[in-house]
């Protein structure tokens, strides 16, 4: 990785300026903190003292939050449900600074809202990494047909004033085959983060994927051949494959594949949201020029940085510089991956 710090803060500073349109299943995380009281009479199980809520707006929300971080521009094309979740999510998505919200939030009164709820106990040392999650209760929600066709009909109409669509497919449903229809017929830049199903989004620019999720779409665990395989044959520019603490492989069509390894981590609090950083980064580096291994090193650098806050968080520049400069100094004389 580039150690020079002038040049790393040139580069960091080329993410901002541009426009993304993210489109995606947007969730609204809460998390429920308490501080642990006494054994249940009732079950063998721990009691928890309610001290503490906070809702924050995850899945979709993320990148595009990571976006604006970073000096540039995001919008959203997203269901929020007619419930008192969706109430909640949409004023969490008010607070990102999100450009022109209601030009792309649908809100169907029949689709309830998507929410994760975590349960997490604080020790009596109080403080971020006192707090241990014990649990999590999901609602899922699908949309049907109608809200589906609308949100195709919101990408077609948004996606040309903005230079890149960035794609985030939790299977909810908002990124179904007439979204994709619409986001190819844009002509923008395409990024996709896929929670499977990897050869729907055949031809795109970047197509992120996780180890499990490249594993079954090649069929075996040799990623480095595979990763080249499937890159050629769905036909898109970057295939970038994250492997967690080992870094992240990176194909392109022009080069051989590419090991970029993970920024050091001295504490891990809470991984939510790390692959939305990465995805966001790489779109931004894509837009501003940046070789596919540049953007990757700068998103391995701030997935260290999220990674040690709760939930959906993200990275300033500052933070990148800062955490690339960290991992330079320590590793040895004349490495070099």
């Amino acid at each position: 990785m580039t150690a020079d710090p002038r040049q790393v803060r040139e580069d960091v500073s080329r993410l901002a300026g541009h426009r993304v349109l993210v489109v995606g299943d947007l969730v609204l995380d809460e998390y429920v903190t308490g501080r642990p009281a006494r054994i249940s009479r009732e079950a063998p199980v721990l009691v928890l003292e309610r001290i503490d809520q906070q809702d924050r707006a995850g899945s979709a929300a993320s990148p595009a939050a990571n976006v604006i971080a970073l000096g540039s521009r995001a919008s959203i094309v997203g269901v929020v449900g007619g419930d008192p979740e969706g109430a909640r999510l949409e004023a969490a998505l008010r607070q990102l600074g999100l450009d022109d919200l209601d030009a792309g939030l649908l809100r169907p009164a029949h689709v309830a809202t998507a929410t994760k709820t975590r349960i997490l106990a604080e020790g009596f040392t109080g403080g971020l990494y006192g707090r241990q999650q014990m649990l999590r209760l999901d609602r899922t929600a699908q949309l049907g047909r109608a809200a589906a066709l609308a949100v195709a009909e919101r990408v077609a109409r948004l996606a040309p004033a903005y230079d890149a669509v960035l794609l985030s497919d939790y299977r909810g449903g908002v990124v179904g085959e007439a979204t994709l229809a619409a986001v190819r017929a844009s002509g923008r830049f395409v990024a996709v983060d896929s929670q499977g199903e990897a050869r729907r989004f055949a031809g795109v620019d970047i197509l992120k994927l996780n180890q499990a999720e490249a594993e079954a779409a090649i069929g075996h665990g040799d990623l480095v051949t595979g990763g080249a395989a499937l890159r050629r044959e769905l036909g898109v520019r970057h295939l970038v494959i994250t492997l967690g603490g080992a870094g992240m492989l990176v194909f392109g069509e022009q080069a051989p594949p590419r090991h970029v390894p993970a920024v050091h981590v001295s504490e891990v609090f809470d991984v939510t949201g790390a692959g939305d950083t990465v995805i966001a980064i790489l779109t931004l580096g894509a837009l501003a020029g940046l070789p596919i291994v540049r953007a990757a090193e700068l998103a391995s650098a701030a997935a260290s940085v999220v990674v040690r806050r709760l939930g959906v968080a993200t990275a300033s520049p500052d933070e990148i510089v800062a955490a690339l400069a960290a991992t330079a100094a320590t590793e040895p004389a004349g490495s070099a991956d």
